[in-house]
C-alpha cells in the first residue's frame, strides 16, 4: 500500500503536539517536517518542534522547496512562518489552522487585535491556502471566550489549546479527503499586517474610556516576549475600578509601590507592576 505523505510546516506546543497526534494514530504514513526560522531547536515558554522532530527517527525535516516536490502531499500549517506559493506545490491538498475566527483578523497579531477591539470571542479556524493571507476557504472552527481579564498571553495560549483540538478532530477526515469546504464571507472580513503594531514602540492613549485604556494595556501583556510600560514601570495587570476619574487622563498615582492608579477620560484603573 502506498504511503500517505504528510509535511507539518511551523513551530511551538501547537506542531509538537499535533504530530504526535498523527504518529500515534495512523499507520502507513510518511511525515515530514517544516521548521520555522526562529527554531533554534531549544525548548522555551513553548516546546521547539526541531528538537522533538530530530529526536524521533520517524519523521523527516525538509525545507520548503523540499515539500514543493512530494507528489500528492497534505501539507499543514500550524503557526508556520511563511507566506507560501501554492503553484509551486505538485498537491493541492494545502491547509493552515489561523488563529482567529476567520474572516476576522487575516493576518498578523491576532493576540492582540481582538482585545484591542474588544471582542468577546476568538477562535481558531482550519482553512485551505490560497495565495492570499488568510483567505482560503473554509472547514472548521473551534470558538473561545475572551474574558475580561484575558491577556494577550492567555490568548495566545488558548489558540494553542484550541488549534491542536481543531486539528485531531479534523485530521482524519482531511486523510481520507472527506472535508467539506465554504467560501469566506466577504463581510465582516478584517485584515491586520505585521506593520499594524510595533512592539518596539508600544504606547498606550490614555486619552480614552477606562475599557478602551484596559484593552490597550493586557493586548500588550505576553511576558515571555513583552510587557507595555507606563511611565517607566512594566505592567502585569490591569483592572477597571468603580472610581470615577476626577482628573485629567493619563494621570499616575504610584499605590505602595506594586500598583499604579491611572485616570482616563471615565473610570480609574489599577495596574499591577512587576
Amino acid at each position: 500500500m502506498k504511503k500517505i505523505n504528510i509535511c507539518i510546516a511551523g513551530n511551538l506546543n501547537i506542531a509538537v503536539e499535533c504530530t504526535k497526534y498523527v504518529l500515534k494514530n495512523f499507520k502507513n504514513i510518511q511525515l515530514y517536517a517544516v521548521f520555522n526560522s526562529n527554531d533554534k531547536g531549544k525548548d522555551t515558554f513553548q516546546k521547539s518542534f526541531k528538537k522533538f522532530c530530530k529526536n524521533n527517527k520517524m519523521i523527516k525535516f525538509i525545507n520548503i522547496n523540499d515539500a514543493y516536490q512530494i507528489p500528492d502531499l497534505i501539507f499543514i500549517s500550524l503557526h508556520y512562518d511563511k507566506i507560501i506559493k501554492t503553484e509551486k506545490f505538485k498537491s493541492n491538498k494545502l491547509f493552515n489552522i489561523h488563529f482567529s475566527l476567520l474572516p476576522k483578523y487575516k493576518g498578523m497579531h491576532t493576540t492582540a487585535w481582538p482585545i484591542i477591539m474588544g471582542e468577546k470571542f476568538s477562535g481558531v479556524t482550519l482553512h485551505k491556502i490560497d495565495n492570499g493571507i488568510d483567505t482560503g476557504d473554509l472547514i472548521s472552527q473551534i470558538k473561545f471566550k475572551i474574558h475580561i481579564f484575558d491577556n494577550a498571553e492567555n490568548i495566545f495560549l488558548k489558540y494553542i489549546k484550541y488549534g491542536v483540538l481543531l486539528f485531531k478532530k479534523q485530521i482524519s477526515k482531511i486523510i481520507k479527503n472527506k472535508i467539506k469546504m465554504t467560501k469566506q464571507s466577504e463581510l465582516n472580513s478584517t485584515y491586520y499586517s505585521k506593520d499594524s503594531i510595533n512592539f518596539k514602540n508600544l504606547k498606550i492613549n490614555f486619552n480614552k474610556t477606562a475599557f478602551e485604556v484596559h484593552n490597550q494595556i493586557r493586548a500588550f501583556i505576553f511576558d515571555y516576549y513583552q510587557l507595555p510600560v507606563v511611565k517607566g514601570f512594566k505592567i502585569l495587570k490591569s483592572k477597571i475600578l468603580k472610581s470615577k476619574s476626577k482628573i485629567k487622563p493619563g494621570k499616575i498615582e504610584v499605590l505602595h509601590g506594586k500598583f499604579l492608579k491611572v485616570s482616563t477620560i471615565d473610570y480609574n484603573l489599577l495596574l499591577k507592576i512587576k
